[in-house]
């Protein structure tokens, strides 16, 4: 207490201890105390009630009035000043009973000393101020609790006694001025699993003797369900033993449901997000539409969802449906609604236009409509459109047609709707839009897909499989082979004499010839896993999983005699007057390599055997024939050949074609090939061509050599270096019939700019008259890009002359059979005489071929032929060996 100066009132009747008090509180320096008197007890209840004294001392007994009386009057008036009781009797209880009674505390008239009387209003006035401020404080919590729903809780654990503040009352929806609820009445009012985590809870309290945080759900006596947090920590007493629970508790009730909203939305959310992911990874139509109504039916609660697709006119047909049982299923019905006659609707849906209905008998609903939705027993609705992207006609751009709509129906009462349901079915119908317009694309590529795969796969002509899908087919069979093993077996088919066929009949008979061959052969070959392609221009491959030998062989000779049996007139055929064939059988016993190549090999060969055995034969491969040996060699240089094309081991080499008189200007030179057999040895095309257009590499190896030259052609220092040059290049007649070659020459030149008048192609007569009217087309065509063109072999066809008139080429390179000839032989030298002649007349640069010896030299030079080309000289040399590597 800081006081200076205390005022106290004295209320006593005998004037003797008024003047002992006054006496003894005068003696005191500090505080100063001023001391007021009144005798009775009317004038001293009067004087306590101006509360201006700072504690008041009474006398026990006060005339008719006991001092007690009066302290109880002061109390219930409301009296904040602290009363001390002087007694004048020994009596404890009587002492107990006045502090209980609300005195502030009680001094015996006996024991009235100044330090003793000083000590005791001291205190008194001490307490009077700590409890006021206490009462502050308390007041000021309660309205802090009240105001942030933050009530306070203890728990006895020897009575299970129950103290719940105000505010915690009115959080329970109690009365503050109620009695206090008994534990287990407190119980009742939690929902069943917080009353057993409460329990649990208060148990693991006092066990670990450490608070809890906790969440409870409590039912208030209204019957409304509110959410409390609480805080709790142990009481101990001076021996730290738990003698009960203290806590906080606040209403959550608002951020719960917030939370549980949030919740909700969330988990909406991300279905939302799942059937979107769904409707997007899906590209099958009906999957999308089944989804989308059943993610809404579920996600909205509503009775029904539908999409509703467009049909042309004023129509429509519900495409999807979801329904809840006991309402009437619509799936199917083709629907027109007579509300909506025009196009103006259809338009406010392109913009984005959404129909919501809460409902049908708002008046702004029109009868027509609200008769449309009781059809369908329909009480609330949303329509959404479902838009796409697409071209109408021959129009270039897109426009936004809606495709449909997405609805949802409500039909068990009236429906406020959300607008996060709105937002919701929004962004469904979006999705649902974007996954029908990848929908339809993904059915018109598969549609395509499934057309270019049969282009891929199958030959356009035969109808069989094409060489490309036949490799691929045999590779998968062959691994399939390893897995089980089992035997597999091969047949090659070739149609006898067929280029005599069709120079005979025409190219369109032979291509009916063709086909019939092969609907003959897919006839015979009936089994599932059996397969047959086309191989060639008129060779045919069929694959017999699972067969030995024996099998294919009677197989062969079934496909022999039904192609045979066609009776398809055959007038150039050395062996028959019909279209007959030769077949060569092979099986995977015929190599203990593990190759297919081998077993196409083995085929191949056995074929050739059936065509140098007289031809409509089949053949078998047998490894025990006296030619074993060169069909080793054979196959083995296929294998060679083919890895040269892999590995890059093809060289190119150049030979001059020397002015032969000074009329002559042009340079050129022939283009050459030759190959490394891996162990340094280069092998020269007299030895490997033949294989090579046996096993069909001719293609490939000429479109090896085509891009190599023009690739160092396209060099900055060579162009420069050769640009007056042209070179020569050789083609097979395999290159001339692949209908992909001109194009692929073409690519070629367009990609490294090299000048096409710079190349000449040289093809031999016998490719030439084989398939004049290709030829001729293939020879103009490049002529048309600016390359020139050489006829090689010249004479060796016994009708040259007749097919020269219809080749439109530049060059004429005399056969080197005639030109080794002339030294001895004047009749070869006639002829070449001759042949040059003929070229000069007809326009055409006249070349001599095997120039190998000074005599050969001077004879072309005095017959006048322009260019000479031989050992003689120049020996072939390779064209830059480093680019060559």
């Amino acid at each position: 207490m800081n006081q200076e100066i205390i005022h106290v009132l004295l209320i006593e009747d005998n004037e003797e201890d008024y003047l002992l008090i006054n006496d003894l509180l005068s003696e005191l320096e500090k505080p100063k105390i001023f001391l007021d008197w009144e005798k009775t007890y009317e004038a001293g209840l009067a004087a306590i009630e101006k509360g201006q004294h700072d504690v008041c001392l009474v006398d026990y007994n006060l005339g008719e009035k006991k001092g007690l009386e009066l302290l109880q009057t002061a109390i219930v008036r409301g009296c904040q000043i602290p009363i001390i009781l002087l007694t004048d009797e020994d009596d404890r209880e009587l002492d107990v009973n006045v502090i209980s009674l609300g005195a502030a505390d009680y001094l015996d008239h006996s024991e009235i000393k100044g330090y003793t009387l000083e000590r005791v209003i001291r205190y008194a006035i001490d307490r009077n101020q700590s409890l006021k401020a206490l009462k502050e404080s308390q007041t000021k919590l309660q309205e802090a609790q009240k105001i942030a729903h933050l009530g306070n809780w203890e728990y006895e654990i020897a009575t299970e006694k129950i103290t719940l503040s105000n505010e915690a009352f009115r959080i329970f929806g109690l009365n503050p001025n109620q009695s206090q609820p008994t534990y287990s009445e407190l119980l009742k009012m939690l929902v069943p699993e917080s009353q057993e985590l409460l329990k649990q809870n208060l148990a693991l309290v006092l066990a670990q003797k450490q608070g809890r945080e906790s969440e409870y759900k409590i039912i208030r006596p209204d019957g409304t369900l509110r959410y409390i947090s609480t805080k709790s920590t142990v009481i101990v007493d001076n021996n730290s033993e738990v003698i009960g629970i203290f806590g906080t508790m606040l209403d959550i009730t608002e951020q719960k449901e917030a939370e549980l909203e949030l919740q909700k939305l969330r988990q909406k959310e991300h279905l939302l997000g799942l059937i979107l992911d769904r409707i997007n990874q899906s590209l099958n139509l009906e999957e999308i539409l089944k989804t989308t109504v059943d993610s809404v039916r579920d996600l909205l609660q509503c009775d029904r969802v539908i999409i509703y697709r467009f049909l042309p006119g004023p129509s429509g047909i519900v495409e999807k449906e979801s329904v809840t049982e006991g309402y009437t299923p619509i799936l199917g019905n083709i629907i027109t609604d007579p509300c909506f006659p025009n196009e103006n609707v259809l338009e406010q849906f392109k913009q984005g236009y959404i129909s919501i209905i809460e409902d049908i008998e708002s008046p702004e609903i029109t009868d027509c409509h609200r008769d449309l939705l009781r059809i369908f027993q329909v009480k609330a609705n949303m329509v959404l459109p479902i838009l796409i992207s697409q071209k109408e006609g021959d129009k270039q751009v897109s426009e936004i047609v809606v495709w449909g709509l997405l609805i949802a129906h409500h039909c068990r009462e009236k429906r406020e709707w959300l607008l996060s349901e709105t937002d919701l079915l929004r962004r469904l119908a979006t999705q649902t839009g974007i996954a029908i317009q990848q929908a339809q694309l993904y059915h018109r590529l598969e549609q395509l897909n499934q057309e270019l795969e049969k282009i891929a796969y199958i030959d356009g002509l035969t109808g069989v499989y094409n060489r490309r899908h036949f490799e691929e087919k045999l590779q998968q069979e062959w691994k399939r082979l390893g897995r089980y093993k089992t035997l597999m077996s091969i047949i090659m088919v070739d149609v006898d004499y067929f280029k005599l066929y069709n120079d005979t009949y025409g190219h369109q008979e032979g291509d009916k010839c063709l086909q019939q061959v092969a609907q003959t052969i897919s006839a015979v070959v009936k089994r599932p896993g059996d397969f047959v392609a086309r191989y060639g221009g008129e060779e045919f491959a069929v694959v017999l999983p699972n067969t030995p030998i024996e099998g294919a062989l009677q197989v062969a000779e079934n496909i022999r005699t039904e192609i045979e049996g066609l009776k398809i007139p055959h007038q150039g055929s050395a062996v028959s007057k019909w279209v007959t064939s030769s077949l060569g059988v092979a099986d995977s016993n015929c190599s203990n390599q593990s190759n297919p190549e081998i077993l196409i090999q083995a085929a191949d060969m056995a074929l050739y055997n059936a065509k140098t055995s007289g031809r409509n034969c089949v053949e078998i491969y047998d490894s025990s024939r006296q030619n074993l040996e060169k069909q080793k060699q054979e196959i083995n240089l296929a294998t060679q050949l083919r890895n040269a094309l892999g590995e890059n081991r093809f060289c190119l080499y150049s030979q001059a074609i020397l002015p032969l008189h000074e009329g002559v200007q042009t340079k050129l030179c022939e283009i050459l090939l030759r190959f490394g057999d891996g162990s340094g040895k280069i092998i020269a095309p007299t030895i490997f061509l033949s294989v090579a257009e046996r096993y069909h590499l001719m293609p490939r190896i000429d479109r090896w050599v085509v891009k190599t030259l023009l690739a160092y052609l396209s060099l900055r220092e060579i162009s420069l270096l050769y640009k007056d040059q042209i070179f020569t290049v050789n083609l097979s007649g395999a290159s001339i019939n692949d209908c992909y070659f001109l194009e692929f020459i073409e690519h070629q030149f367009a990609f490294y700019q090299v000048p096409p008048q710079q190349i000449c192609f040289e093809i031999t007569e016998t490719v030439a008259i084989t398939n004049l009217e290709k030829a001729a087309q293939f020879i103009q065509s490049l002529k048309q890009l600016g390359c020139s063109f050489a006829l090689d072999d010249f004479g060796k066809g016994m009708s040259s002359f007749s097919y020269l008139t219809n080749l439109p080429v530049d060059y004429l390179k005399i056969d080197g059979m005639f030109i080794k000839k002339m030294e001895k032989d004047s009749v070869s030298q006639r002829i070449v005489e001759g042949i040059h002649h003929i070229g000069k007349k007809m326009g055409l640069i006249v070349i001599a071929e095997y120039v190998e010896t000074e005599s050969i030299f001077n004879k072309v030079s005095d017959l006048g032929i322009d260019y000479g080309q031989g050992f003689y000289i120049e020996r072939p040399n390779p064209l830059i060996p480093m680019f060559n590597n």
